[in-house]
Formats: structure tokens, C-alpha cells, sequence
């Protein structure tokens, strides 16, 4: 206390007041727990289960209510309180678990300050509430996942066979029907043996639209696995996609994008609202684009296409057996020591070491424009010559990056940002020159995969797991934890060049 008397007179006032609001808080979070907060506490507790969490990871709350005062009780209730804040905050599991390359932001919290103002204010249930994520569609997953729970409902089973079809019947005609009735996608079910009729295509075709499988109005395997999905099953994926919403960052930013890689989906926010949506076509299985969030930084309008090393070795054996072809192409080739061009049919494929790049043109794999966020998997969005693909309704084709439909648009939305009109912007595109902007205002991009969805409406829509990544997470969820990765020996260097495709 010696040294506030050096202080001047304000300054010590308000020294010696924080320090004496400090042991105040002190003696209030250490005090003995009165039954009041215990009650409260076993209330929180009790509806752990809405978030999706595993109730058995915390004490019984009829045990705890029971339990006599003191410091077992005491010591209980906080280190309950602690692990609830934590798995509402951070997620019940580590996503590095499950994918060593994750690289999202995750979200702060001084959860020893939390849990001492809490004690303080007697708000030990709100502070729950409020530490749990705040966006809508993670609220809309909760309601969900309490109706599925308090009023489960046993699907109508299709039964497996062969595909159906316009002009089939039978009794498996008749259990489609029965099935997309009681999803709310046909009024009123037809009597027994009518057949498969355009009415109930259109109804099967709205169904696999909703989850992103082929609409094609025909009941094939990939439909029928989805129609019979048990509630079960539905509460599982409900309590998978929470957890992703806990593992993000409270504030994604004030003007952000999102994509949603399973929904095939790009999504433009400002203020908390959708201001632009976008088709997207997505990584294949095998080069599957991952989950991640970066700043945009870079727009580039006409661009070159740099090819990253492992995709651009087809082009390199293309110039080596065909370079005629290549060069119609509009791709070159350059020399990784020099930055130079090199003639294909003078190369030096013995002693020197080359590098594809494409130039601007109808060809070109970026097509007019790419978004540029550096990033250590060389992923990053852009135009596309395939905008054929955006016909269908499974786009798992790209080599990882996301391929934009209506890419202009979208650069009028990021460039807006930067004080450029829409006649500008357009002018660029037209100038055909390449043209390089570096955002003054950078814009959050935030890769992201939920097979459980928010729509306007606040009403949940289910889509196919694409990547097949559900199993994996909720087997986590129920205790099944693989083991922390290893951390990387070496640092992996970012290319901001060099794109995935």
C-alpha cells in the first residue's frame, strides 16, 4: 500500500479502488457456495444437453442439489462450472483431432474472470448462456435439436430396391409418398398403389435439392438413405454442427464472407446480414477444400494463373511431349531461379528447374478474377472456365479451391469496400489487362462445413455430408477422441501466387 501515496491524489483514489473491488471479487468468487447458486448452477447443468453436449461429462444435478454444504460441494460446483464454460466456449473437442491442417481462428475467454463475476453478480446460469455462440444459426440449431429431442418423430421407412421413377408403383411408391407427406413436401398422401406421377417427382426433387444430392426426380440408393435417416441420427448431426459453431471466433467480422463448402454455398455478410449469395463449386474427394480463415487481401481482375507445384506437373510433361499444345493453351514457361520465360523447345529439362503459369484468356483456370487470402494450403476463390458445372447440383470437382458463379458481382461487393463504383469495377473486367488491387480494408474469409443449416426463415435444412465428416465427429463427441496431431517440424510457406484450383 506504501506506493499509492507517491501517486497523486486521483490517481490513488482510483488505485486503491480497483485493488479494493479486486479482493472484493476475490473473497466473492472463493466464498462458500450458498444453495441458491447450487440450484442454479443444477439448472444450467440440467440443459447442458440443448447445446448438444454430453450430459455425463458433468456432475448429476440431483447429486449435486443433494450433496451437503462444504468444500467438496464447493470444489464440485466450480470445477462443473469451469468445464461447462469451457465446452461452450472452445467445443467439447479439439478440431485438430479430427483434421491436423485446421487453422480457424478459435474463440477468447477468461473464463476465471467469467466465473468470478459471475459469482459476484449471482448470474452463474446467464453467464452460461451468454458464453455459448450468439449467432443465430447456432441458436436455430439448438431449437432444433430440442424439438427432435422433446417430440421425436419415427421416419416412414423406404425400403431399398431398384431406382424409381415417373410410371412406377407399388408398394415402395406408395412409402415414398407416405415419407416426403410427412416431411411437409406433399400435401396430402394418394391412395395405395397410384402411380409415381409428376406431382411426387417434383416433391422428391425439392428433397434432394434441400440436401444437395442429384435432383433428378428419381428415388435412387443416395435418396433413400437420406429419406430413412432415423432422428437419432438427425439429433447426432444436430450436436455435430454445434460443435463447429463453438469452434469459430464470436465476431466473424462487421463485412465478411462465408462458404460453406457442403452447401456449395458463398455468402457475403454485412451488419449481420446476407447482402450476396453465390454458387460454389468445391474440392473433390481426394483434394477436398479445407476448413480455415484467413484476411482478403488481393484482388486480381484478368488474371495469370500460377500453377502450384503438384498440379502444375502436367503441365510440365505437356510441354516436354507437346509443347504446341500448351502454348494454345495460353500457359508458359518460366524458370523457378531466373523468373524468366523460357522457349519449351530450347528447355533445359536436365539441369533447370520450370514453373507453369497460364496468361489471362477464356481458358485461363481462374477465369476473369481470383480473391486472394494467403494461406498455407494454397486455397483461395475464383472465376472458372467450367461454368457448366454450376448446372449441377453436386460441385465436388475443383482441385480445393472454391470456384465462384456470377464472379463479377462478387467483385463489386468486395471493391465497394474499397471506394470503387460498379462502373469501375466493370471497366476493369473490360480493359482486359491484368490489374491488381490490394484491399485497404481487408475482408474476413472464413471456410467453413456444416451439414445442418440455418435458412432465412430460422427453420433447419439438412445437407449431404459431402466428405463424409459427420461419423468421425460425433464419435469424438461420445468419447471416442483421436490423438492430438504432432506440431509440423517445419514451417509451411505460403505462396500467394500459387493456387490449388
Amino acid at each position: 500500500m506504501r506506493w499509492i501515496r507517491t501517486l497523486s491524489g486521483a490517481a490513488a483514489a482510483l488505485a486503491l479502488s480497483a485493488m479494493m473491488a479486486a479482493a472484493a471479487v476475490a473473497q466473492t468468487w472463493t466464498a462458500p457456495w450458498h444453495d441458491g447458486e447450487i440450484a442454479e448452477l443444477a439448472g444450467a447443468l440440467s440443459e447442458a444437453w440443448t447445446h448438444g453436449l454430453d450430459p455425463s461429462r458433468y456432475p448429476d444435478p440431483d447429486a449435486l442439489r443433494a450433496m451437503a454444504p462444504g468444500r467438496e460441494r464447493d470444489a464440485l460446483a466450480q470445477a462443473a462450472w469451469m468445464r461447462l464454460a469451457s465446452d461452450l466456449v472452445f467445443g467439447q473437442v479439439d478440431p485438430r483431432r479430427l483434421n491436423p491442417d485446421w487453422s480457424a481462428p478459435r474463440r477468447e475467454a477468461d473464463l476465471l474472470t467469467e466465473f468470478a463475476q459471475a459469482r459476484e453478480r449471482g448470474t452463474l446460469a446467464q453467464t452460461l448462456d451468454l458464453l455459448a455462440p450468439a449467432h443465430d444459426d447456432y441458436q436455430a440449431l439448438r431449437r432444433e435439436l430440442i424439438r427432435r429431442t422433446v417430440t421425436p418423430a419415427a421416419p416412414v421407412l423406404v425400403p431399398e430396391g431398384p431406382r424409381l421413377q415417373v410410371g412406377d408403383s407399388g408398394p415402395r411408391v406408395d412409402a415414398l409418398r407416405a415419407r416426403l407427406h410427412q416431411l411437409g413436401l406433399l400435401e396430402r398422401p394418394a391412395g395405395a398403389g397410384t402411380a409415381f406421377d409428376a406431382r411426387l417427382e417434383t416433391a422428391l426433387m425439392r428433397f434432394q435439392a434441400r440436401l444437395n444430392l442429384s435432383a433428378d426426380g428419381v428415388l435412387g440408393a443416395d435418396t433413400v438413405a437420406e429419406l430413412n435417416i432415423a432422428n437419432g441420427q438427425r439429433v447426432d448431426q444436430l450436436r455435430a454442427n454445434l460443435e463447429r459453431w463453438r469452434w469459430l471466433p464470436a465476431d466473424l467480422g462487421a463485412r465478411h464472407i462465408r462458404v460453406n463448402i457442403a452447401d456449395y454455398r458463398l455468402e457475403a455478410w454485412a451488419n449481420g446480414a446476407v447482402e450476396r449469395e453465390h454458387q460454389a463449386q468445391i474440392g473433390a474427394r481426394w483434394t477436398s477444400t479445407p476448413v480455415f480463415s484467413e484476411a482478403m487481401q488481393i484482388v486480381e481482375i484478368n488474371p495469370w494463373w500460377y500453377t502450384p507445384m503438384s498440379l502444375g506437373q502436367t503441365w510440365l510433361r505437356r510441354f516436354r511431349t507437346n509443347p504446341a499444345s500448351a502454348y494454345a493453351n495460353g500457359y508458359h514457361l518460366v524458370d523457378l531461379d531466373t523468373g524468366l520465360r523460357v522457349d519449351a523447345y530450347s528447355a533445359d529439362w536436365a539441369n533447370r528447374r520450370y514453373r507453369v503459369i497460364q496468361q489471362p484468356g477464356p481458358n485461363n483456370a481462374m477465369g476473369q478474377v481470383k480473391f486472394l487470402f494467403p494461406n498455407v494450403h494454397n486455397v483461395y476463390i475464383h472465376d472458372t472456365p467450367h461454368q457448366d458445372r454450376f448446372l449441377d447440383t453436386q460441385r465436388d470437382d475443383s482441385a480445393g479451391c472454391v470456384r465462384v458463379r456470377d464472379p463479377v458481382e462478387l467483385a463489386i461487393w468486395v471493391l465497394a469496400g474499397e471506394g470503387w463504383s460498379p462502373a469501375e469495377v466493370r471497366a476493369a473486367f473490360e480493359a482486359r489487362q491484368t490489374r491488381r488491387v490490394r484491399l485497404q480494408n481487408r475482408i474476413p474469409v472464413h471456410i467453413l462445413y456444416f451439414t445442418a443449416v440455418s435458412d432465412r426463415l430460422g427453420q433447419v435444412r439438412y445437407v449431404h455430408d459431402v466428405y463424409d465428416r459427420d461419423a468421425a465427429l460425433i464419435r469424438a463427441l461420445n468419447g471416442d477422441l483421436p490423438p492430438l496431431p504432432a506440431a509440423p517440424s517445419v514451417p509451411v510457406e505460403i505462396d500467394e501466387n500459387a493456387q490449388a484450383d
